[in-house]
């Protein structure tokens, strides 16, 4: 593919920075784009691995202690978070997620842990 067609499809605010690293060789701009692409692809796999062990090493000690629903029991109305203010965004994004699951009637504690996101 010519680079401007390259260039039209991926935006030349983004190309820009590839071109100058490349010292304006277009080539070699759209190769070091592509290697980019691969190199983010292998640490999102990573990153994802590390993730879906974490949470489920976080999931395994919460249940020891708060039992095998601590996720939804822990924001529910009397659970242990629901009236602390330093977690209450993160209190209604789990309660949002377990609302859907519930109204798609597929709530499980696996399902609701699978929903929360890294940063939750």
């Amino acid at each position: 593919m010519d680079f401007s067609k390259f260039e039209y499809i991926i935006s030349s605010k983004r190309m820009r920075k590839y071109v100058i690293a490349c010292g304006n060789d277009t080539r070699k701009a759209m190769t070091l784009y592509r290697l980019n692409l691969r190199l983010s692809q292998e640490i999102f796999t990573v990153i994802s691995c590390f993730e879906v062990a974490l949470r489920n090493a976080i999931d395994r000690e919460m249940a020891n202690h708060w039992g095998s629903h601590w996720l939804r029991d822990l924001v529910m109305p009397g659970g242990v978070f629901f009236n602390e203010k330093r977690i209450e965004k993160s209190r209604k994004i789990i309660y949002k997620a377990y609302e859907g699951l519930m109204h798609k009637r597929k709530y499980s504690h696996e399902k609701l842990l699978a929903e929360m996101e890294f940063g939750v």
